[in-house]
C-alpha cells in the first residue's frame, strides 16, 4: 500500500534526475577502477579529503568488509563522476534487534563520513542517490548515515527525500570533536594556552630532560612503517587502551587496517608517524595524517612508565610547535569531547547521524523504540535520579 502511494513521487524523482547516469557498484574490482576519478571528485569538493578518499575506503573494506556487500552509488553527468555515496548492505543491531540495512561504509575507526557530491551541488544528485537507496527490497528496513558534519547538506536533504517517500526518520547528535586552529607562529599559540597548561608543559619538559635528551622522530617512508607501527602498537596498548581491549593491537583486523593504511598514506606523502623519544627510547606515539595544511591525529598513545611527565601532552606540544613552523593551519584532534582536549582548544565540530526506517510494522517498532521509548526512559531515570540524589 505504501509503495503504491509513493509511486507518483518516485516518478517525479526519475524525471528530475533524467540525463544523469546512476550505477550501483557491487564488486571490489569495479570499485578499485574508480580510484583516480573518485579522488579527483573528493579533492574538488571536500575540505576534509583524507577520510573520504578512495585509499581510505579501499583499506577499510579490505580490513573490515567481510560479511558485508558493497552498495556504492555513483552518479555521472555526461560521463563525468559527480557524486558518490559509499554505502554497503549489512545487518546492524538496534537495542539487540538485528535488522537488514543500507549502511555507510563506516565503523568506530572512521572519524567522519559524508556523501561525495560535486562542488555547488545540484539537488538532482541527491535525488539520484536517493532513488538507489529507496529500493523496493523486503530485506532492507533501515538506512544509516553516521558521523556527518553539521554543515553538510546530506542529512537534511536525504531526510527530506526519505520522509517524502514515507520513511520514518530520526537523528542523533554525536559528541563534539575538538580541533586546534593554528595559522600563527608558535609563540602566539603557546601564549594563548591557559596559565596552568603552560606551567605544566614547561615544568614537565624540564623534568623529562633530566632523564636524557628529548626529541621528536617522524616516520614518513613506507620502508620504515612496519617497525614504526610495531612500536606504535606496543606503546598505544601499554596503558588503559590495552587493559580495556580497545588498543589497535587488541584486534588483528584493526592492526592490519592501520598498518596497511600507513603504507598507502606514505606513498601519497601524507603519513607522519610521530614519536617522542627520551634518551633515544620511543615513549609516546601519534599516528598523524596530513592533507594540504591540516593535520589529523588518528591515534595516540604513551608509555605509562612516563605518566608523571605527561608524555602525550609533551609530544602534542612539540608537534604543534613544528606545525606552526611548517605553516599548518589546523590540528584536528578527531574523536569525541575528552576533557583533556579542552586544555588546548575551545573550538569544536559537530556531527550527526541519520536513521531512516521503512514504513512497515517491524521497522516502525524499531523507530519507536530508538526515538521514543528509550529516550523517554532515560529522561525519567534522570528525573528520578535527581529527585532522590541517585547517580544516573
Amino acid at each position: 500500500m505504501v509503495e503504491e502511494q509513493m509511486l507518483p513521487q518516485t516518478q517525479a524523482l526519475g524525471q528530475a534526475t533524467s540525463g544523469l547516469q546512476v550505477e550501483i557498484v557491487r564488486d571490489i574490482e569495479r570499485f578499485n577502477c574508480l580510484a583516480d576519478e573518485w579522488d579527483r571528485l573528493v579533492h574538488g569538493c571536500l575540505a576534509d579529503s583524507v577520510f573520504m578518499s578512495h585509499t581510505w575506503f579501499r583499506t577499510w573494506w579490505e580490513s573490515f568488509g567481510r560479511g558485508n556487500e558493497l552498495y556504492i552509488v555513483t552518479v555521472r553527468s555526461r560521463g563525468e563522476l559527480v557524486a558518490v555515496a559509499p554505502m554497503m548492505r549489512t545487518h546492524t543491531r538496534i537495542y539487540g534487534f538485528r535488522t537488514a540495512a543500507l549502511h555507510a561504509i563506516y565503523n568506530s575507526h572512521t572519524p567522519r563520513y559524508d556523501f561525495i557530491v560535486a562542488d555547488k551541488p545540484d539537488l538532482r544528485l541527491y535525488d539520484a542517490i536517493w532513488q538507489k537507496l529507496n529500493i523496493n527490497d523486503s530485506n532492507c528496513d533501515l538506512i544509516v548515515l553516521p558521523q556527518i558534519p553539521d554543515e553538510s547538506r546530506t542529512i537534511p536533504t536525504i531526510e527530506k527525500l526519505g520522509n517524502r517517500c514515507g520513511w520514518l526518520s530520526g537523528q542523533w547528535t554525536a559528541p563534539v570533536s575538538p580541533f586546534i586552529h593554528l595559522d600563527c607562529d608558535y609563540e602566539t599559540f603557546f601564549s594563548g594556552l591557559g596559565d596552568g597548561c603552560r606551567f605544566n608543559l614547561t615544568k614537565r619538559d624540564a623534568r623529562l630532560r633530566r632523564i636524557g635528551p628529548v626529541d621528536v622522530e617522524v616516520v614518513t617512508d613506507r620502508c620504515d612503517v612496519d617497525q614504526a607501527m610495531l612500536d606504535g602498537l606496543r606503546i598505544e596498548a601499554a596503558a588503559w587502551k590495552g587493559e580495556n581491549g580497545t588498543a589497535m593491537i587488541s584486534d588483528l583486523r584493526v592492526a592490519d587496517f592501520y598498518t596497511r593504511l600507513a603504507k598507502r598514506e606514505a606513498d601519497l606523502g601524507q603519513l607522519r608517524l610521530t614519536f617522542l623519544r627520551v634518551a633515544g627510547e620511543r615513549v609516546a606515539f601519534t599516528y598523524l595524517l596530513q592533507s594540504a595544511s591540516k593535520l589529523y591525529a588518528v591515534k595516540i598513545g604513551y608509555d605509562p612508565r612516563y605518566h608523571a611527565y605527561s608524555p602525550g601532552n609533551m609530544l602534542l606540544n612539540l608537534i604543534l610547535k613544528d606545525a606552526c613552523h611548517r605553516g599548518v593551519t589546523e590540528y584536528d584532534l578527531l574523536g569525541g569531547d575528552d576533557e583533556w582536549k579542552f586544555e588546548w582548544t575551545k573550538e569544536t565540530r559537530g556531527h550527526r547521524w541519520l536513521f531512516l526506517f521503512k514504513d512497515r510494522f517491524r521497522p516502525r517498532l524499531l523507530h519507536h523504540l530508538k526515538f521514543a521509548l528509550v529516550p523517554a526512559a532515560k529522561r525519567w531515570r534522570s528525573i528520578v535520579g535527581a529527585a532522590y540524589g541517585c547517580p544516573h
